[in-house]
């Protein structure tokens, strides 16, 4: 039987409707910006999992900065790096869009802690 993945890799058409408030309905949206060839995004990327599989009522995205052209998100929302962690709540016009700070000291294996991410959902779940 194979498992399902409750991450879903989207490409930059996909990241575009859901940041510019082209998604009508009503969700809460966690994607991860990651690197191909990023150490601390393969480090983050179980932890990822195991949070989309416990929130049923939010949906996981991951984004590979490496694909389409993915500088421009940076511009646009002023992070630089990867792995950055951001949540959307999408209703149209009224979408909003908040990324998860950098940690002070950063996890030496996965930059951002489980717990981090954790406070971060519930604080716009």
């Amino acid at each position: 039987m194979e498992t399902i993945n409750p991450v879903q890799r989207i490409g930059r058409k996909s990241l575009e409707k859901i940041l510019d408030g082209a998604v009508q309905d009503s969700h809460l949206v966690m994607i991860k910006f990651y690197g191909a060839d990023c150490y601390l995004c393969h480090g983050l990327a179980p932890i990822y999992k195991e949070l989309a599989s416990s929130y049923e009522d939010v949906l996981f995205y991951a984004f590979n900065m490496q694909d389409d052209g993915g500088q421009w998100v940076e511009e646009k929302y002023g992070f630089e790096g990867t792995p950055s962690i951001c949540l959307v709540q999408t209703e149209g016009v009224n979408t909003m869009v908040k990324f998860l700070k950098e940690p002070e000291k950063p996890d030496r294996e996965t930059w951002y802690y489980k717990d981090d991410i954790i406070k971060f959902i519930e604080r716009y779940r």
